[in-house]
């Protein structure tokens, strides 16, 4: 009987998660960022015949699993996707597989290159041991649509908007674009009311003569989000930091996390146990 718990844990450890029927398992591969080039899709989909029930699953973290691989089939499965460069996916207590959006690469919002930035943080800190879970999500702008308030670590692309008021016609174009309601035209000048801003960029976009430009494009970090059973919001710890200071965070946070978070204890709780200002001094610059 102890045997087969090692053997499970092992299995576990590359990304085959046990499934409710005896001795069937659900093979979760890896994907940074939610990119994947044709030829291994095809690979995953041949997997997916051979192995399993010949279909596939993509999760809520942008991974792909193949379900009702047997037991006896698992190691053989592994190997072959491994050979064409297929990993399994993280489980358990590690640093998860990092997801995010396309970015400015393709998304005419995207204002970072988040597909580059998963790649670079995926190679350092995939898989690394911590006290529960490390979720991180990466998005191109204040849409945010990979949530990342709801992750442990959270990146935002932002941009500063600034007006140059010899430019300006007061033309309004800018105004409408603000779904924030954050621009108003007073005396044929824009005028950003900072408060209602979010650091989007929508209005520079809209401008058609060079009134408004980025005076800073950054991250914005959120920190202690998580979903679940108890949901909670992420706190934002810093607007538009540079690059320096958002891989000297992240670095930081993992520390921090590993040094002192309780066995099982997700970061937002340690957030919550230790206070946020513990926190902000021993990451931020």
């Amino acid at each position: 009987m102890s045997e087969k718990k090692i053997d499970q844990s092992s299995l576990k450890s590359k990304g085959f998660l046990p499934q409710r029927q005896e001795n069937m398992f659900s093979m979760r591969l890896k994907v940074v960022g939610g990119r994947m080039d044709a030829e291994k899709l095809r690979a995953i989909a041949d997997a997916a015949e051979k192995y399993g029930s010949g279909y596939v699953h993509i999760t809520s973290r942008q991974q792909i699993e193949i379900p009702f691989v047997k037991l006896e089939d698992a190691e053989e499965a592994s190997i072959d996707l491994e050979k064409q460069g297929i990993f399994g996916g993280s489980s358990g207590k590690k640093i998860r597989a990092i997801v995010a959006c396309h970015g400015n690469s393709v998304c005419r919002y995207g204002l970072i290159d988040c597909q580059e930035l998963a790649c670079k943080i995926d190679e350092k800190y995939f898989g690394g041991a911590v006290p529960k879970k490390l979720k991180i999500a990466i998005t191109g702008c204040p849409s945010a649509c990979v949530k990342p308030q709801d992750n442990d670590f959270g990146i935002m692309g932002a941009t500063k908007p600034e007006i140059l008021e010899e430019n300006c016609v007061g033309c309004g174009r800018c105004e409408k674009a603000c779904k924030m309601e954050a621009i108003t035209v007073q005396e044929e000048i824009a005028r950003i009311d900072r408060e209602k801003c979010v650091l989007c960029g929508a209005c520079i976009a809209a401008c058609r003569k060079e009134a408004l430009r980025a005076e800073k494009t950054g991250y914005t970090i959120f920190v202690g989000g998580s979903m679940g059973r108890k949901p909670r919001h992420g706190i934002k710890l810093l607007e538009l930091a540079d690059e320096e200071q958002l891989y000297s965070i992240l670095e930081k946070t993992v520390e921090y996390y590993r040094r002192e978070g309780l066995d099982g204890e997700r970061l937002g709780e340690l957030l919550d146990r230790l206070g946020i200002e513990k926190y902000r001094e021993e990451v931020l610059p």
